[in-house]
């Protein structure tokens, strides 16, 4: 048998002996995770959202209520009251409608929003992509940090996740 031998380009042989202090100099490139492997940001529109909860359970980072500096999209978090959706529409005036890529809504109470409320949400639905997330009551007696995916009902789970991967492809 012979060996197959093949010969080294000199521009490879000297890209190999560089000095070693000139490459302990060079500095360490930090591989970014690709946008799909990032985690969800979520920015809370106002105290009480529910946005560290949904972040924990979402696998996604909490930003409490600024924005990153990185200015990636995040997803806003608001409690389905006067409040929160007044809290809502300020934070997207005052940002802008590409900061966020969508608006998590958290119901306030366990049942229909009252008609006043639903209306509101249609006005902010005009602005901002909505999805919706059930109520867990559990979450109530919880800290927030603490709250994991298993504490919401797989089929609801799996609803918002598909409505949130939607959205994602939407950032900018």
């Amino acid at each position: 048998m012979t060996e197959k031998t093949e010969s080294v380009s000199p521009w490879v042989m000297a890209a190999q002996t560089i000095a070693p202090e000139v490459r302990a100099s060079a500095p360490v490139e930090d591989p970014t995770p690709a946008a799909e492997d990032q985690p969800i940001g979520f920015v809370a529109a106002h105290g009480g959202a529910g946005a560290t909860a949904w972040a924990a359970i979402l696998d996604g980072a909490d930003h409490g209520q600024q924005l990153p500096a990185d200015g990636a999209p995040v997803v806003l978090v608001a409690r389905a009251s006067l409040h929160g959706i007044d809290a809502a529409k300020a934070a997207i005036a005052a940002q802008g409608r590409a900061a966020f890529s969508a608006v998590l809504i958290v119901p306030a109470a366990p049942g229909r929003a009252s008609r006043m409320i639903q209306n509101e949400l249609k006005v902010l639905a005009g602005a901002v992509p909505l999805v919706p997330v059930p109520w867990v009551s559990g979450l109530l007696i919880k800290r927030s940090a603490l709250a994991d995916f298993t504490d919401v009902p797989a089929k609801d789970l799996a609803k918002v996740r598909a409505a949130l991967s939607t959205t994602k492809g939407e950032m900018k």
